[in-house]
C-alpha cells in the first residue's frame, strides 16, 4: 500500500471519528453562556417623555437586558454608563438600577437570594431598564454588569445605540439593501 492510499485511509478513519464525537458528544444550547459573564442588550421602544407642558425633546428607551454566566454568579448588579464611563445622569442623579425586577430565560419572576440576584451556572436571567434619553441625539448606552464567582468579582458590559430624534446614522446591511452614506471623492 502506498503513502496516498494510508493517508486517504487515515483522513477517513479520522473524519469518522470525528463526525461520530461530534453526534455523540454534549449539544451546545443557544441559550448557553459563552463566557464566563456575559451581557446582551436589545432596544425594544423609545417613547417621549411627557412633561407639565406635554410631550419635549426627553425621551425614555425601554431596553432589554439578558445577562448570562457560564459559572454560577451572585450578587449581580447593574450600571447604566454613558460611552465615556460617567453615570448616566437625570437632573444631576444616577438612575437607580440596583434592583431591577428580573426574570428567568422563560419568563418566570425570580427573587433574589440572600446574596443578591444569581445566575445560574450556564444559566441566564433578563431583565428590562428605562433610561431617559435627554435631547436629540444618537446616545450610546453602556450597561456595566457586576457579580460574583465563587467570591471573587467579576465584569461585563455591553452598548446599545439609541437614536432620538436625530436620524441614525449607523450603516444597516441585510444582505440584499444596505442604507449607508456615499460621499463622493473630488
Amino acid at each position: 500500500m502506498g503513502f496516498h492510499q494510508r493517508w486517504v485511509g487515515s483522513a477517513a478513519v479520522l473524519a469518522a471519528l470525528a463526525l461520530a464525537g461530534i453526534t455523540v458528544g454534549r449539544r451546545v444550547s443557544a441559550a448557553e453562556a459563552l463566557d464566563d459573564l456575559g451581557v446582551q442588550l436589545r432596544l425594544i421602544e423609545m417613547v417621549p417623555a411627557k412633561g407639565p407642558a406635554g410631550a419635549s425633546k426627553i425621551g425614555i428607551a425601554k431596553v432589554e437586558v439578558l445577562v448570562q454566566a457560564f459559572r454560577a454568579t451572585s450578587d449581580v448588579q447593574l450600571r447604566i454608563l454613558h460611552a465615556d464611563g460617567s453615570e448616566w445622569r437625570v437632573k444631576g442623579r444616577p438612575i437607580e438600577s440596583s434592583r431591577p425586577a428580573w426574570t428567568g430565560p422563560s419568563g418566570e419572576p425570580l427573587e433574589p437570594r440572600d446574596e443578591g440576584q444569581a445566575v445560574p451556572a450556564r444559566g441566564a436571567i433578563r431583565t428590562t431598564i428605562v433610561v431617559p434619553l435627554d435631547g436629540a441625539a444618537i446616545h450610546e448606552i453602556v450597561v456595566a454588569v457586576t457579580g460574583l464567582v465563587g467570591g471573587d468579582p467579576i465584569a461585563t458590559e455591553a452598548v446599545v445605540r439609541a437614536s432620538w430624534g436625530v436620524p441614525d446614522n449607523e450603516p444597516l446591511d441585510d444582505g440584499a439593501y444596505a442604507n449607508f452614506s456615499v460621499t463622493e471623492a473630488k
